[in-house]
């Protein structure tokens, strides 16, 4: 009997009802889905120890790089050259064992006890990279383990002719005539294999490696579909025997495992008999086949509520405003969901799932009454809207309208119409809104009839002023001939349009004169403070005029009466500063001070007032004012406003400038009156307190200062 391999692998390999692989242990009773290493081929192992993993997908085999997770269907470049790799190493292992074998001599007669004592000696050496050598014939028949050989016919014998085979075929079958022999099945590995017949003849019948590792993996296919077969047959003679069992026991569910039919059957012959993936395929399969029964009947009558549900949801008092909660009761609390067993079975989450559609086509139905009674309420609103402009117009045209016209003059002829009453409430403009629309047409029309009418007038070399009156704008109309273009309403409104414009500028430039004007006297009244070493407080205007007549700020004011009361602004604001000085050691400087910025503050906002009336005056009359002659008027004044600019910062700079020195001759007079009490020695920790707070004023008034200073001085 031809020995065994050294030691039979424990491990089998199967297929699932899918048709996916995997492996079991006979011993272990382990199933795992990946190959063991100790069945791999030497290229499997060198792959297990690279980034690539081997799968397949419908027969197909595919790689997938576990760092990159790059999937490819083709061997990937550095794999084709690993596996060549591999194939170089084991031809060079395999040529130097037929170089021990291979000599003419001993090729051509029978070996000798003497030579077969040398080969084993040398391919010991040769074969020690794969491990320990399998098993002798000389081993005791109990140490070996023979696993189930397949059998070579009988009468049957393949010799290895001289020159050997002259067709591959027959070659191939001598090849797998010594592997029938030796007795190699599927439990065997190539690396067993080879050890076992590389000194036999017939191991030379192919020529290449990989033609004999071709005929060995066809070899053992050949066994494991044989055996297939038979384990298909048995397992077909197998199912209905089981399946009978299954469902004559009330203890197999569509959960049972194979530990629960195990102690269920242990007692059955059948089931004994039957190995133990055979028991666990069947039980698969028939546990699988009442899960789907299972599950289809769960679906039929989770079909059948939901329709059901849908049926009676239907003929609630539920609303597009009914909330879930309030859905939910009605539903349980009905008659016939009360009497429906199988309708009581229903998921809850079902009941939300039926609850919403129906919702969902309520707010639709909700939703399109809203849109038809939307556009009613549009359509309505509009007739109204079309009706009001219509009483507007007949307004107008009685001449109870103008573009003047307040809407509160108009009120007492509408708030009775029907016209106006329809309106009111309904969404969009309203009568206001609407008025106000109508002016502002009145008002754009004027305008275009107003330039209209003077470019007419232009080309007769007649212009519209201030004295013009209406009488003479008729006479210029006719002389044009230009009457039917311009209705007497019309032309009349175009009058007042434009003399009020002009009216306008006049007022605005009377105002602007008279603002330059007081700023030319307070220009005058600092520009004194440069000569007033040479003026004396007592001295008339008359006796101070040489002393300042030369001032550019003198000669900019060319009224006498302005230039008096500006040397009167002057004279004054001097001889309050020396009641101020004298009177500093009777009265709190502080109240002098607070009394000085009253004033200016006063001044101030009476000038501010006086702005803000004239223009508050201008906003009034904002429908009198063309936009032609206020664009080139705002430019006027922007330049002149201009030049005046600096002389403006200057001012004021020298009005803080003067503040400041006022208020540090107060605090050097306060300083005097604290050094002659502290040296009468009357100073007591009130006093201290104060002049302690009175230092951290003045230091935090000086760093004030300080900065202001130098923010004026960035911006001259």
């Amino acid at each position: 009997m031809p020995p065994s391999p050294a030691k039979k692998s424990l491990w089998s390999e199967y297929t699932n009802s899918e048709g996916r692989k995997y492996w079991s242990h006979a011993t272990t009773k382990q199933s795992v889905w990946e190959k063991p290493d100790e069945l791999k081929t030497p290229f499997e192992k060198a792959l297990a120890k690279t980034q690539w993993k081997q799968y397949t997908s419908k027969d197909r085999p595919y790689y997938v790089n576990t760092a990159t997770k790059e999937t490819k269907w083709d061997l990937p470049a550095e794999l084709k050259e690993l596996k060549e790799k591999v194939e170089k190493e084991e031809e060079k292992r395999a040529q130097g064992l037929e170089r021990i074998i291979g000599s003419p001599d001993r090729s051509s007669r029978s070996p000798t006890p003497e030579d077969i004592r040398e080969l084993r000696e040398a391919a010991a050496h040769a074969l020690a990279p794969y491990g320990k050598l399998p098993p002798s014939s000389t081993d005791s028949p109990a140490k070996i383990e023979a696993p189930p050989t397949p059998k070579v016919p009988a009468g049957e014998v393949i010799v290895m002719p001289p020159g050997g085979f002259a067709e591959k075929s027959k070659a191939e079958e001598a090849f797998i005539y010594l592997l029938k022999r030796e007795g190699i099945n599927e439990q065997w590995t190539w690396d067993q294999t080879m050890r076992q017949i590389i000194m036999d003849p017939l191991y030379k019948a192919l020529d290449t490696l990989a033609e004999k590792k071709g005929a060995f993996e066809k070899h053992i296919n050949s066994i494991l579909d044989a055996r297939r077969q038979v384990k298909q047959l048995r397992i077909s003679k197998l199912r209905p025997v089981f399946h009978k069992l299954f469902s004559n026991s009330v203890h197999i569910k569509s959960y049972s495992t194979m530990k629960t039919a195990d102690q269920v059957f242990a007692n059955n012959k059948y089931w004994r008999e039957a190995q133990f993936d055979e028991r666990a395929l069947i039980l698969e399969e028939y546990v699988d086949d009442l899960k789907r029964m299972e599950q289809a009947n769960e679906k039929g009558l989770r079909d059948r509520n939901l329709k059901t549900l849908s049926d009676l949801i239907r003929t609630l008092d539920i609303s597009v405003s009914t909330r879930w909660r309030a859905a939910h009761d009605l539903i349980v609390s009905s008659a016939t969901f009360k009497q429906d067993t199988d309708l009581q079975k229903i998921e809850t989450i079902d009941m939300i799932q039926v609850y919403d559609v129906y919702s969902r086509q309520l707010e639709i139905e909700h939703e399109e009454e809203s849109k038809k009674l939307r556009i009613d309420n549009v359509r309505k609103a509009r007739k109204a809207r079309e009706g009001f402009k219509a009483l507007l117009t007949e307004i107008q045209e009685q001449g109870h309208l103008n573009r003047l016209t307040k809407f509160k003059e108009i009120y007492p002829k509408i708030k009775v119409d029907e016209r106006y009453n329809a309106l009111l409430g309904l969404q969009g403009s309203n009568p206001l809104d609407l008025f106000m629309d109508h002016i502002d047409d009145l008002n754009e029309e004027i305008e275009r009839s107003a330039e209209k009418l003077q470019r007419a007038l232009s080309k007769e070399g007649k212009e519209i002023k201030l004295e013009t009156t209406f009488e003479e704008l008729e006479e210029w109309v006719k002389d044009a001939k230009i009457e039917n273009q311009f209705e007497g309403r019309v032309r009349k409104e175009v009058y007042d349009l434009v003399h009020g414009k002009l009216q306008q500028a006049a007022e605005d430039e009377t105002r602007r004169n008279e603002r330059r004007r007081r700023h030319r006297i307070d220009d005058l009244r600092y520009a004194l403070k440069k000569v007033g070493r040479h003026i004396d407080l007592e001295m008339t205007y008359e006796e101070a005029l040489p002393h300042m007549k030369d001032l550019p700020e003198f000669k900019d004011v060319t009224d006498e009466e302005d230039r008096k009361a500006a040397f009167d602004k002057f004279v004054k604001r001097q001889k309050e500063k020396l009641r101020e000085a004298e009177s500093s050691e009777h009265g709190s400087t502080r109240d002098r001070d607070r009394d000085r910025d009253r004033e200016d503050r006063h001044d101030r906002d009476r000038h501010r007032e006086k702005d803000r009336s004239e223009r508050d005056k201008q906003k009034d009359r904002r429908y009198s004012s063309t936009r032609d002659m206020e664009k080139d008027e705002s430019m006027d004044i922007d330049e002149k406003e201009h030049k005046s600019s600096r002389k403006d910062r200057e001012r004021e700079r020298d009005k803080e400038k003067e503040k400041e020195r006022d208020r540090r001759d107060s605090h050097r007079d306060r300083d005097r009156e604290r050094d002659r009490d502290r040296k009468r020695g009357s100073v007591g920790p009130e006093e201290k307190d104060r002049e302690r707070e009175s230092k951290r004023r003045r230091m935090s008034s000086n760093s004030d200062r300080k900065g202001k200073d130098d923010v004026e001085e960035g911006e001259i």
